[in-house]
């Protein structure tokens, strides 16, 4: 079974369907924001970070990563025979890459989520969009306008000003080494983002991307997973197995937004994952950031979304 490796057909559309596809591009990349936000409750409760009153044991984080990749697989295997793809990657080196970048950014990710709480880890990995953008200007030479930059720099000031991430990092005059965590898997997964986009740039689909990074992974995070395992109970299945589904949906969702369009255009979406993360703690850990410097870094953000139309309406009239 294989799967057309065509070139990407972004280059041959008509500006205006090149707008369209970067705004289906943004909504697939809140969809993805707002499912990876349902995975981050849920590593919080398994990991006891969250300090619930379970009667489960907590789970540690190599073996939700493992069940993550294992149950994320196994609802996307039947992409194998619907959508024909291969199991042979035609740019394997990309690809081993993009699944080692991301083994490794969910594991710190997986730490931080059980150190601090949902709010905290999710501002500090604001810092990862930091990396991308500039990376992907220099790597994958992404086009800037005008516009854009300064939407880009009042997204960040926006984020800056809800989250804090400064007073993350010490408690008085005592460094939080745990504050570093979020901060390697935000390089690691910026990274894991570019590869992404450079392989949907090569015409490989959202389906096949998701269901590799998922595969692949699995035997990979097992051999993490064996140096803690405990034999998960049932209701430890019931969360690990919502785990697998929303991993599946996150990381096509995540695939196509990327194939639809550019880095720097989805980067203040992705600050979506905040309020929705920020609104699950509140309301199932109670953790939730109450400074008035939060709503007006959301209006800051708003303000750099609206910014990101009007350049995308003047590139779309440049091109006619």
């Amino acid at each position: 079974m294989t799967i057309s490796n065509s070139p990407n057909k972004s280059q041959f559309i008509h500006p205006k369907e090149q707008a369209k596809a970067a705004w289906a591009g943004a909504f697939w990349k809140v969809v993805s924001c707002a499912c990876f936000a349902g995975i981050n409750g849920i590593v919080r409760a398994l990991s006891g970070g969250a300090g619930l009153d379970w009667e489960i044991p907590p789970l540690p984080s190599h073996m939700m990563l493992f069940f993550q990749n294992l149950l994320g697989a196994i609802f996307l295997l039947p992409l194998l025979w619907t959508k024909q793809i291969s199991l042979k990657p035609k740019y394997l080196s990309l690809h081993s890459f993009r699944i080692l970048t991301a083994v490794a950014g969910i594991y710190f990710w997986y730490l931080a989520l059980e150190s601090m709480p949902i709010a905290q880890a999710v501002s500090l990995s604001f810092l990862g969009p930091i990396f991308t953008v500039i990376a992907a200007r220099f790597f994958l030479q992404e086009y800037f306008t005008q516009y854009k930059v300064i939407s880009i720099g009042l997204s960040f000031v926006g984020a800056f000003l809800i989250t804090r991430p400064d007073r993350a990092l010490w408690v008085g005059d005592t460094v939080q080494w745990a504050a570093f965590f979020p901060l390697c898997s935000a390089l690691l997964l910026a990274i894991n983002k570019l590869t992404t986009r450079k392989l949907a740039s090569k015409g490989e689909p959202a389906s096949l991307l998701a269901l590799y990074l998922l595969i692949f992974m699995t035997p990979l995070s097992f051999f993490y997973a064996l140096a803690d395992w405990i034999m998960p109970s049932e209701q430890h299945m019931i969360w690990l197995v919502a785990l697998g589904l929303l991993s599946a949906v996150a990381h096509m969702a995540f695939s196509k937004a990327y194939a639809l369009a550019e880095v720097g255009f989805l980067t203040p979406f992705g600050f979506s994952k905040f309020f929705l993360s920020a609104a699950l703690g509140f309301f199932a850990f109670h953790e939730f950031p109450e400074e008035w410097s939060m709503w007006f870094g959301t209006l800051i953000i708003f303000a750099s979304i609206l910014l990101l139309h009007k350049d995308s309406e003047l590139v779309k009239s440049r091109k006619k």
